[in-house]
Formats: C-alpha cells, structure tokens, sequence
C-alpha cells in the first residue's frame, strides 16, 4: 500500500470518527464517546480548567439529562504523521434545554490530536474547543 492511498485511508477512518463523536453527543452514548478518546485524554475549553477523562463523562452526564443536542462537524485539515494526527475542525453546536426555553448556539473552531491506538483505531488524546456564542 502507498504512503497516499495509507493516508487517505487514515483521513477517512478521522472523518468517520468525527462523525461518530457527533453522532453519539446528540444520543447521549457516553459509553462511545469514552470508547473515542484515550485514557489519559485532556479537554480544553475557554474559561474552564482543562478536564480529564473521568471529568468529561461526569459534566456529560449531568448536561444531557437537561438538553438535546445538536452537531455539525466540518472538517477543515487532517495531518497524519505516523500514528498522530492533527485535525482542525469547525464545529457547529445548538443546545435546547428539554425543560423548554430558548436554544443556545455555539460555534468556532476546534483543534484535536488524535493517536492511533494498539488496536489500529485512531481516539482523541487532546482537544481545544473554542466555541462562543453564535
């Protein structure tokens, strides 16, 4: 296999995981996201401190009892070199909280490293989310 046809490939199984990270926020399958990211994962977000894996799943949990959500991932840059990756996202986000009210748009750009795992399969290891009201 060429180096070209490998990367595309990889490229492609990212995509497929940003849409399977979308998927599975608006669904609130916890479980999958935390099967996406490494152990030792790092979230950063503007204005918070950066969360762990075990944080993550505790702020989902408590946030998708109250809201439905809705994602739209466009893919700007995938850069795979060997078994990391670096993808720049635009990432689109509406917030409806299920008790009824207004709903809450976010959007802006993300930046995530990606490594590929023992097992073939490429999980986020980091992730800057920059999103602000929309």
């Amino acid at each position: 296999m060429s180096v070209a046809v490998a990367a595309h490939e990889d490229e492609q199984r990212i995509r497929e995981l940003v849409d399977a990270w979308g998927q599975a926020s608006c669904t609130g399958d916890l479980a999958a996201q935390l099967n996406m990211v490494t152990d030792d994962v790092v979230f950063l977000t503007a204005g918070s401190v950066p969360m762990r894996r075990e944080e993550f799943a505790e702020r989902y949990r408590s946030m998708i009892e109250q809201v439905k959500l809705e994602v739209r991932s466009s893919p700007r840059e995938i850069t795979v070199t060997g078994d990391v990756a670096v993808l720049w996202n635009l990432l689109e986000v509406s917030i409806t909280p299920l008790a009824g009210g207004e709903t809450m748009k976010r959007a802006g750009n993300t930046l995530t490293v990606l490594r590929r795992g023992d097992d073939g399969q490429w999980r986020i290891w980091r992730d800057a989310n920059m999103l602000a009201p929309a």
